[in-house]
């Protein structure tokens, strides 16, 4: 194969301005085993590529710093089907080793006297597709005639069209992508388009530059005939940052979405304002333009399927979550899609209406509550199943619900923000666990947040709550019955209540920790209506609400004999349906539970301690609880 032309300058001229980041930690069979031997600082990828193929040809050069450099080898990814035609360390050619996805430099005696080594890589491949290797794809969008080239790597998939490290934890410093191709294109990727010079055979070179530290699976290209809509937008006194928009070449796609790419300016003001400045403002903000399907939040350059408000909104958000930080493994995917998710509901709270935020969060309760169980945080065994590191209803849906949850517990939004802003500047550049992030949480509200990631982070499903109300004598009283979907056993929930006496709202709030609660709250008035939850704060289920009065309770059922010793017995006044009964001690914790349809229930108590004791049967979601004596 004929070497490219271009060179890369000797590295100490190289603008690698930012300390690398973290050493290697494995999170898939697909990343390399021993690349703890060397840290990444740089890559310069300078490639051949067009519209119609997923082909590409060139140069990889990685930059890293070896831990230690006695090694007789470094491993970078290279997927089996790319062709390596050579390889050179620090401008030597060197033997190498291609197989199982993996490629293995021999370091040269000489090498190792240095710490910063320069391995060249000349390949080729993967051939041309239609786009059915990932990580590459090559399509046609058929609604425009227009045909892209796109990558999208996230989240084992980089090695399918570049060798590098695929590590989480070692951020390269920066990155530079020099993409030749036929003149009448244009290649899109992260950073600033520094420079676009003309080639032989009416082809042209774009040069990117990326000087801000990146992962291995947001480095991108998207190349196709694009047409460049580019504004810049202020988010302070001096500050204005470039968005850059490669779209389709085409006066009508661009009058459809032009009102829509513009709203990204809004975006950026909102976001800046909220979680902090932009992070990469000494470059830009753009999308590319593909037939993907959803978009990808590729640094500075996010490949994107169509303009939608929530699309837009989630991928910008992920320049802060999830690409400035980004998660220390796969396992914590929320510090990047539960906020970039959550992100588009402060996104139609603050530019459009709460009405529309309300519609959102209630759509993702919709989502999440359409299967009983799962967790956020991805379990051990399936930290390389991509299904299920992406699954929609528990990374994204569930992820941002909690997200709200924990505003809603901070209780204070303007402390909230600032929050968020302390995380995103504290792990800037770097990466993030759920756990960094709630020993942030506690570290600033004094409170003990450990509840609430095992039941909502760690724990699956979600609290299903039976409720009645009544009131007399200036007194609201409440009581509420908890039943869980999976294996959480009880969920400590913050109840609000939006009441309605003498034609006036009061919000109130009350704590459930327990099963079965009963609570009273001094209220005057004539009380016509209780709202449960009225802005959508918690994941939750509410099987029943209904104002019910003592007469009804005392009516239903009676308990025989009360006190007891051994066994109590449920005598109904009327005809019953199927119902669920519970026993729960004086806190409200369930200690037992059965179902049945009998007039006359009997329940065995004698294992019970002394004391007092609530029965609560649940009938087509009402709630009728009493109280027992156990001597």
């Amino acid at each position: 194969m004929k070497k490219p032309a271009f060179r890369l300058l000797p590295f100490l001229f190289l603008p690698a301005i930012f300390p690398i980041s973290g050493n290697y930690l494995s999170g898939s069979d697909s990343e390399i085993q021993n690349g703890e031997n060397y840290d990444v600082s740089f890559y310069f990828l300078d490639l051949n590529v067009s519209d119609t193929s997923t082909y590409v040809r060139g140069s990889v050069s990685v930059y890293l710093n070896l831990v230690d450099p006695s090694v007789p080898e470094v491993v970078l990814d290279m997927a089996d089907f790319l062709e390596a035609d050579s390889v050179a360390v620090n401008g030597r050619s060197t033997s190498f080793i291609h197989d199982n996805n993996r490629l293995t430099v021999n370091l040269p005696a000489q090498a190792k006297e240095k710490t910063i080594q320069k391995v060249e890589v000349f390949y080729r491949g993967p051939g041309s597709g239609t786009g059915d290797i990932r990580g590459i794809y090559s399509k046609n969008n058929a609604t425009w005639d227009q045909r892209v080239t796109w990558t999208l790597s996230e989240p084992f998939f980089a090695l399918n069209w570049f060798p590098c490290k695929q590590s989480l934890t070692d951020k390269a410093d920066s990155v530079y992508l020099f993409l030749s191709t036929d003149k009448n294109l244009k290649a899109g990727s992260n950073g600033l388009l520094t420079s676009t010079v003309e080639l032989p055979d009416n082809r042209v070179r774009y040069e990117w530059k990326c000087r801000y530290p990146i992962d291995y699976y947001l480095i991108s290209f998207a190349v196709s005939r694009y047409r460049d809509y580019s504004f810049y937008v202020r988010t302070g006194t001096d500050d204005s940052i470039l968005v850059q928009n490669y779209i389709y070449d085409n006066d009508s796609y661009f009058e459809q979405n032009k009102e829509s790419i513009d709203r990204t300016g809004d975006m950026i003001r909102l976001f800046a304002d909220l979680f902090g400045p932009y992070p990469y403002m000494q470059e830009k903000y753009g999308h590319s333009i593909a037939p993907s399907g959803g978009g990808m939040e590729h640094q500075t350059m996010t490949t994107l399927s169509n303009f939608s408000f929530s699309l837009v909104s989630h991928e910008l958000a992920h320049q802060w979550f999830g690409n400035s930080v980004t998660c220390k493994t796969w396992q914590d995917i929320w510090i990047n899609e539960g906020f970039a998710s959550y992100a588009e509901y402060l996104a139609y709270q603050n530019l459009t209406s709460q009405e529309s935020a309300d519609s959102w969060i209630t759509r993702y309760h919709d989502l999440i509550r359409s299967v009983p169980g799962g967790s956020v945080y991805v379990p051990e065994n399936y930290i390389s199943n991509e299904d299920r590191i992406f699954d929609y209803r528990l990374t994204y849906a569930k992820g941002a619900a909690i997200i709200h949850m924990i505003r809603q517990e901070v209780g204070n939004d303007d402390l909230f923000f600032i929050i968020l802003r302390e995380f995103l500047q504290r792990y800037r550049n770097n990466n993030a666990s759920g756990e960094d992030f709630r020993n942030l949480l506690e570290e600033m509200t004094g409170l003990d947040f450990s509840w609430f990631f095992e039941q909502w982070y760690q724990g699956e499903g979600y609290p299903v709550h039976s409720i009645n109300w009544n009131h007399r004598k200036d007194t609201l009283y409440i009581n509420s019955l908890q039943t869980t979907t999976a294996s959480t056993p009880q969920f400590n929930v913050l109840l609000e209540y939006e009441v309605t006496a003498d034609n006036r709202d009061t919000l109130i709030s009350h704590r459930q920790e327990s099963g079965y609660d009963q609570w009273r709250l001094y209220l005057p008035g004539k009380v016509t209506h209780v709202r449960v939850d009225p802005r959508h704060w918690l994941l939750m289920r509410l099987s029943g609400l209904n104002h019910a009065r003592d007469e009804v309770y005392n009516a239903r059922y009676v308990i025989i004999p009360n006190p007891a010793q051994d066994k109590i017995t449920l005598h109904f006044t009327e005809p019953v349906d199927t119902y669920e009964v519970y026993v729960a001690d004086a806190g409200g914790k369930i200690l037992m539970s059965e179902q049945s349809s009998s007039p006359r229930k009997t329940i065995d108590v004698k294992k019970l301690a002394k004391g007092i004791y609530f029965i609560v049967v649940e009938e087509r979601k009402v709630i009728y609880p009493a109280k027992f004596i156990k001597n």
